[in-house]
């Protein structure tokens, strides 16, 4: 079996040159695969396919020779019931859009779990019809774990939609954090994870909880990225093995446990900030693989 090994494609490269760059170093680095965030482009305007847009990133993605992943824009909120209409719109689109250009997994966000039933409800009812229609269309869907949520919620709703085109999206930097939060084993939430897990988002940090994350959101965000790496504070999205979550671990389990496993690695991190170090990234997670299996 081969392993797949991916990294994301920054926010930020909606220039076309900028794309060009970063898929030709990705190539020439070894990686197998990219993930793309839908909303790094203006891919979709109120809900509907962009056709000038499209095409140009069509374009520019079978230009190298790489596999593709996607994932969903920042704004998609299933439980929003006022405006459900919209992010359905927006859902069917992206996944549209995932289809034309072969991008598989699409990753979604599980976000937080709520008290409105009604909420809840539609939120795993939306989720199965997605699945449904992802299939239709040839797209794989996973949910991603965030760090401001447990991640046996997100297993869950995985086992409640109960479909073979819905997995879960493990994190291991927001797990990590919020293992640090709520005060659970991170290991042991992995080993919870792993009958569902369909994609692996590999994100290093400190392990060191930003509190504003919580408290005060708007000043978490305006905190510069560089301070923050500086001081180790959050979800930095360093690359795998440059911060404290024990990859080699994770690894050695996945292997254990899940023998079987075929989605991609992928590696998570603001790439714009560590760009000389693809290679080394990309050969570090395929020596901690194999070092996983020797552990068997």
């Amino acid at each position: 079996m081969s392993d797949t090994i991916g990294i994301n494609l920054p926010n930020g490269s909606y220039d076309p040159d900028a794309t060009e760059r970063y898929l030709s170093a990705f190539a020439s680095d070894g990686f197998d695969a990219v993930e793309v965030c839908l909303d790094t482009y203006p891919l979709i305007v109120d809900g509907e396919i962009c056709g000038p847009w499209a095409a140009q990133v069509e374009k520019h993605l079978k230009r190298h020779p790489l596999k593709y992943s996607a994932h969903i824009g920042r704004g998609l909120d299933l439980r929003d019931l006022g405006r459900k209409e919209k992010h359905r719109a927006v859902l069917k689109s992206s996944i549209d859009l995932c289809s034309r250009f072969g991008m598989s997994p699409l990753v979604l966000h599980y976000e937080v779990k709520g008290r409105n039933r009604a909420a809840e409800d539609y939120f795993v009812q939306a989720h199965r019809q997605a699945a449904e229609y992802a299939h239709s269309k040839g797209v794989f869907l996973v949910v991603e774990n965030i760090e401001v949520e447990l991640v046996e919620p997100v297993a869950e709703l995985v086992a409640q939609v109960d479909s073979p085109n819905l997995r879960l999206a493990f994190d291991t930097g927001h797990a990590f954090l919020a293992a640090a939060y709520f005060g659970f084993d991170f290991l042991d939430a992995f080993k919870l994870c792993l009958p569902y897990l369909g994609h692996l988002h590999l994100s290093d940090n400190t392990g060191e909880f930003e509190t504003l994350r919580v408290t005060d959101r708007p000043t978490y965000d305006a905190l510069p990225m560089g301070y923050r790496i500086e001081y180790g504070r959050g979800d930095i999205h360093l690359p795998p093995y440059f911060g404290k979550i024990p990859y080699d671990r994770i690894f050695a389990l996945l292997a254990s446990h899940r023998p079987d496993y075929d989605g991609m690695y992928l590696c998570e991190y603001y790439v714009e900030r560590f760009l000389p170090f693809g290679n080394m990234v990309r050969t570090r997670v395929e020596e901690g693989i194999r070092r996983g299996r020797a552990a068997r």
